[in-house]
């Protein structure tokens, strides 16, 4: 994406504009949520708290029903309630209780608002229902002794729930036995912990003031958030006067705790944190996925005008669509076509013009080293022809002219060797030349060839040996391959040690044949192992007649094994050099 492209301009304004809106976003919630959220909720609290006061004074409601109701506002508004006489005194509080009946027949009621969350759980855990026997200890809350705050519940066969050493209630205990005539006890998720809150601000209210009496009496709430001194929870508290006949027969006491609104919104805020990298990070991927999708039909025409600017006409635009980018990107591909198209022309007549013009250098390279050779290579034995020839016309002895016509004749041999090479290996070159191919035995071939050579091998004292392991007949054509054969063995013969071996191998390498010759002698440096295989080359650079041939024997080898597809080569021994092929 280029600075200043289309692509990244409109990737900035997109960008710009959802960061500044997402920005605002989390900076109102994260200044204005809290209080907009506790506002909301204690409204709220305060309709339903005035709807619960009309509805208990206007229905004469028995206790099971102001159980269920006082049930269904806690669950609904997450809050605790209490109905209150005018003085202060509990009629109805926390519906989660047990109620048993003692020997002599009295009915206490077992409130459990104050256990601990162990606690609870236990008592969850053991279903306690109608006819169990239990013993409660624990504290009355009056001299009537109708309802008392247990600190250990036991019941036969089970653990005991709660325990004495660990309560923090105070004040004489009491215990009391009996049989359980009703309970009600809570699912686990609607156990509330904050009952005892409620308590604690009731001894704190009461008395109320003169001005909190008036307000009642004149049936309006009274509100106020309220600090619990021990523990620091904050709690909002509202109490709703229930009017009959125009005075107030009881107060709606509710605790909604505030203390979890702001852990809440502490949690928020570390969540907005998180929330704010992600969307930043996901607003910045959008944008730069929507620019893109946007300007990748403008790009991609550009992309193709540029190839088309630097005469590449190869490229295609993807673009089909119906509109304005749909019509050029087919103009463009039609331009595209139809220049490609002659640039092809263009380019194959230049290819072929230039192939032309290096096959013209380089035969004309090969003639100029071509003559160089063949030249330097008669320079010698015409010189040597003159010498002795001139020697004959001035009338030598007769004692030494048959020696000169001897070494006339010898001289006119080499250079006839010379011209037939150099006329196979411009065969050979000229790629003219067609196989007749057949099937023959390799070794065959070889015996006959070393025994036309043996004349050679016995100047030296050479010695070959054959050895052949699995062999199986060739398709080639045999007069060249007998030629290469020739060729390699009349080499390895001119750089053999005298008195050594010369070693002939034939392996059956799956559908081809491997032949090795190796000798020993000098090894050919490393950095002339390519260059043997080219005409006139000589390991001697001193080009020795004695110990060099005509330099074409390995060149013509070359030609004739690429003509057979063959895979050939050499290689240092340790004792010499080896020579191989594969048929």
């Amino acid at each position: 994406m280029k600075r200043g492209g289309v692509t990244f301009k409109l990737f900035a304004i997109t960008a710009s504009f959802f960061m500044l809106f997402y920005a605002i976003v989390l900076l109102g919630q994260l200044l204005f949520f809290e209080k907009f959220y506790q506002n909301q909720r204690l409204a709220g609290l305060e309709k339903k708290l005035e709807s619960f006061s009309e509805q208990y004074a206007s229905n004469r409601w028995d206790e099971p029903r102001i159980t269920r109701e006082m049930g269904l506002f806690i669950s609904q508004n997450k809050a605790q309630l209490a109905i209150l006489n005018p003085e202060g005194k509990v009629k109805y509080d926390n519906f989660f209780r047990i109620v048993i009946r003692d020997d002599k027949g009295v009915q206490v009621k077992v409130s459990l608002m104050l256990m601990s969350d162990s606690d609870q759980k236990e008592l969850l855990a053991a279903h306690l229902q109608r006819g169990d026997l239990v013993q409660v200890e624990g504290v009355f809350e009056d001299p009537a002794k109708d309802l008392i705050f247990p600190i250990v519940i036991r019941k036969a066969g089970m653990k005991d729930i709660g325990s004495v050493e660990t309560s923090s209630i105070e004040g004489q205990l009491e215990q009391v036995s009996g049989v359980i005539t009703d309970a009600l006890l809570p699912s686990p998720n609607l156990w509330n912990l904050r009952q005892g809150l409620m308590y604690l601000a009731i001894e704190e209210w009461f008395p109320l003031t003169d001005e909190q009496k008036a307000d009642l009496q004149s049936g309006r709430m009274i509100e106020r958030e309220w600090t619990e001194t021990l523990t620091g929870v904050r709690s909002f508290i509202a109490v709703q006067p229930v009017m009959r006949d125009g005075k107030v027969s009881e107060l709606l006491f509710a605790v909604t705790s505030l203390q979890q609104i702001s852990e809440a919104y502490d949690a928020l805020r570390l969540f907005y944190l998180y929330i704010g990298v992600g969307g930043i990070v996901l607003i910045l991927l959008l944008s730069l996925i929507f620019s893109k999708f946007v300007t990748k039909p403008l790009l991609t025409l550009n992309k193709i005008a540029l190839r088309m600017a630097k005469l590449d006409f190869s490229a295609k635009s993807p673009i089909r669509s119906t509109d304005e980018f749909g019509s050029l990107s087919h103009s463009l591909n039609s331009l595209s076509e139809t220049l490609d198209h002659t640039l092809k022309e263009l380019h194959q007549a230049n290819e072929q013009l230039r192939a032309d013009m290096e096959q013209k250098q380089r035969m004309e390279q090969r003639q100029k080293e071509f003559v160089s050779n063949a030249s330097h290579e008669l320079k010698t034995p015409l010189s040597i022809v003159k010498g002795f020839a001139e020697g004959l016309r001035d009338g030598i002895s007769e004692s030494k002219r048959e020696r000169y016509l001897e070494v006339i004749l010898d001289e006119t041999g080499k250079m006839e060797d010379l011209v037939k090479d150099m006329l196979e290996l411009t065969k050979l070159e000229s790629k003219t030349i067609k196989l007749k191919k057949s099937r023959f035995m390799v070794s065959e071939l070889i015996e006959d060839i070393v025994d036309k050579l043996s004349h050679h091998l016995n100047e030296k004292g050479l010695k070959v040996v054959h050895m052949a392991a699995g062999e199986h007949p060739v398709y080639a054509d045999q007069s060249k391959i007998e030629q290469v054969l020739f060729n390699i063995l009349i080499n390895a013969i001119r750089h053999a040690v005298p008195g050594s071996e010369i070693t002939v191998r034939i392996e059956s390498d799956g559908e081809r044949l491997k032949v090795s010759i190796d000798n020993e002698g000098e090894n050919i440096p490393k950095d002339q192992l390519d260059d043997i295989w080219e005409r006139f080359y000589r390991a001697e650079r001193s080009r020795n007649r004695k110990t060099g041939g005509t330099g074409l024997g390995l060149a013509i080898v070359k030609h004739i094994l690429e003509l057979h597809e063959s895979r050939y080569g050499v290689t240092n021994t340790e004792k010499g050099v080896s020579f191989y092929f594969m048929l």
